[in-house]
């Protein structure tokens, strides 16, 4: 068995199930893109390690694919086909069944990315068996997975808007900033880009604690030093309901 580790905590706990029960004939693999974070890719690892899976990083090309540079609303589709296809298509995995993290919480019908997995027969045991996000959490701290209360964090490139166009260019920036966020000692946050427009949101219960606001100034620094003329903080906070509040990074 092959699960596709992201190394969140869905793919993280059947990692965990699958070596407990299979043993050397499970593995993870990880897909290595520029829209693969390094913190993202250093948490793979050490979940394999600790688990004890052996893990495979393989490069995927989905940022030469025109359609997932064109970011049109079905990005995610032509990413995890080439993903699928290159787990698929290993000689090292050539009897292996594929599975992902996808869960019972998720809206399917939302997620390109869930049909490339149905045309490659990539299964989500997870989905199948009506696993929630809290009881995937509980289960993995039961089970001593360093990510069981870790925030979902999915693709740089999900940072982008739809209709702007993806490059690796824009992809660096993002893990940038998002570097300097975490720096900061945020943990839940996103930092969305266009060309020239950043809009940084960071949970609002993070936001509201932090009363030094010199780390607007550092971020600020950062992101006009990559290019962006426009700097925004969205006083919603990340997820917030209703339209952007939007002031600038640094005020006045």
């Amino acid at each position: 068995m092959a699960v596709a580790l992201s190394g969140g905590v869905d793919s993280a706990l059947l990692a965990s199930l699958a070596f407990e029960v299979l043993g050397q004939d499970a593995v993870s693999v990880t897909g290595i893109s520029p829209s693969l974070s390094s913190q993202e890719l250093d948490a793979a690892r050490e979940l394999s390690a600790s688990v004890g899976i052996r893990h495979l990083e393989v490069e995927t090309l989905e940022l030469s694919l025109p359609g997932y540079q064109e970011n049109a609303g079905n990005r995610c589709y032509f990413c995890k086909s080439e993903l699928y296809g290159v787990i698929l298509d290993s000689p090292e995995l050539k009897e292996f069944t594929v599975i992902d993290g996808t869960q019972a919480s998720d809206d399917v019908t939302d997620r390109p990315g869930a049909a490339a997995a149905l045309e490659r027969g990539v299964l989500s045991p997870l989905r199948m068996f009506g696993f929630q996000k809290t009881h995937i959490r509980s289960l993995a701290k039961q089970r001593g997975l360093s990510s069981h209360d870790r925030p979902a964090r999915p693709c740089l490139a999900s940072r982008i808007p739809v209709g702007t166009r993806v490059n690796e260019k824009l992809l660096r920036r993002i893990e940038t900033l998002e570097a300097v966020l975490s720096g900061e000692g945020f943990s839940v946050y996103r930092a969305r880009c266009e060309e020239d427009r950043l809009v940084v949101e960071i949970a609002a219960t993070e936001l509201n604690e932090r009363k030094n606001e010199d780390w607007r100034t550092r971020l600020d620094a950062v992101a006009r030093r990559l290019g962006f003329s426009e700097r925004w903080l969205d006083l919603r906070g990340y997820g917030g309901a209703g339209e952007p509040i939007l002031e600038a990074l640094v005020r006045g």
